[in-house]
């Protein structure tokens, strides 16, 4: 599926510009035919690495001064609608016609991607058919209340416009013992490290054709209100490690193809997630396996299916395979949707109400 790709703010243009870089030098190429970067703090902008300096709009120039709008809200959403020109004229000048969908990124804490992504998405619905999706990044429980009360807000006020919206929880990807640019390296590319495999499955190039192959149409479909990704991946078994029989092997690499197959799917489940999620209330989901041809096993993959099934209660259930022989990894994607309701986004109420209390957590894993 290939997207337009939109990052509001300081988090969704390193986002935007990260994705551009995959698409530029990874393996899954024309996936993202345009990436772009719009924010009120000029700083931002600058450092970006990626995006074409012509695809790097500064609004708010009156307003903000280049310095930012901070976590104010309205004033984020005031600068994005007096912006909107600027936009829509660099939008106008990209090749829409060789997308399929639009993907705003931000994080939903801060004032530019807090206030500015409804009106992006509105506008974005009013002057094009293509569906809009957006990739949401939660604050953490560190950021404060205000950060959390723009988030809730935001999710308020998209989930009417946006064709759906996938989260990604800070506040679960955090890791200890790091610096602060060091943290959001590493979140950053947890994020964006499953999107080229998931959006690449629907664009078949150099004859890589899966069997049951997965195309634009069922990620459309199965990407439905609120959401939720999960991947993971085990490396392949190769020729070299089948002739070095005495090698160490570790319990993955003892398992049979169809096991391996079944494991790389309920990994992505049990521990991959970008939110959590109480899985029996997903409305929808999407299974895929990617990576070398001789390792994906049809039965693998349809006993995969069959537990992703009975989880989730749900017949509408789609997948299939993406062959990549230019990877040494098994890959393992999972997209759940229609949730009405997360738990990452109920303690962010209770925070906001002064409830330090997190909602009852679920047996599965993925409460």
């Amino acid at each position: 599926m290939r997207v337009g790709v939109i990052g509001l703010g300081q988090a969704g243009g390193r986002i935007a510009d990260l994705l551009a870089y995959y698409h530029k030098w990874g393996i899954h190429g024309h996936i993202a035919p345009f990436a772009m970067a719009v924010n009120t703090a000029k700083s931002d902008l600058m450092g970006l690495k990626t995006i074409p300096q012509k695809d790097r709009i500064l609004i708010g120039q009156t307003e903000a001064r280049g310095h930012g709008v901070g976590t104010l809200r309205d004033a984020g959403a005031h600068v994005m609608q007096s912006g909107m020109p600027a936009i829509v004229h660099t939008v106008a000048g990209k090749m829409t016609e060789h997308i399929d969908s639009f993907l705003v990124l931000a994080g939903l804490g801060g004032g530019t991607g807090s206030g500015g992504a409804p009106v992006l998405v509105k506008a974005l619905k009013e002057l094009y058919d293509h569906p809009v999706y957006v990739l949401g990044i939660l604050p953490g429980d560190d950021d404060g209340k205000l950060m959390a009360r723009n988030a809730m807000d935001c999710v308020d006020d998209l989930s009417p416009v946006a064709d759906g919206i996938l989260f990604f929880d800070n506040n679960l990807w955090k890791r200890e013992g790091m610096t602060l640019a060091q943290a959001f390296n590493t979140m950053n590319h947890s994020l964006v490290q499953p999107l080229p495999s998931l959006l690449g499955a629907g664009e078949a190039t150099n004859g890589r054709v899966g069997v049951k192959v997965v195309d634009a149409a069922d990620i459309m479909n199965s990407w439905k209100g609120m959401s939720v990704l999960g991947f993971s991946q085990i490396k392949a078994r190769t020729k070299k490690d089948k002739l070095f029989f005495f090698k160490k092997r570790d319990s993955i690499g003892e398992l049979s193809p169809t096991l391996r197959c079944y494991t790389v799917i309920k990994s992505a489940v049990a521990a991959g997630m970008t939110c959590r999620c109480v899985m029996k209330d997903a409305g929808r989901g999407l299974l895929m396996i990617s990576g070398p041809k001789n390792q994906i096993n049809v039965e693998g993959f349809f006993q995969a299916k069959s537990w992703l099934e009975q989880e989730i209660d749900s017949y509408e259930i789609r997948g299939g395979d993406y062959p990549v022989n230019a990877v040494d990894e098994l890959r393992g994607i999972v997209l759940l949707s229609g949730f009405t309701d997360l738990p990452r986004l109920q303690e962010l109420r209770s925070r906001i109400n002064g409830n330090g209390h997190s909602p009852k957590e679920s047996s599965n894993g993925q409460n």
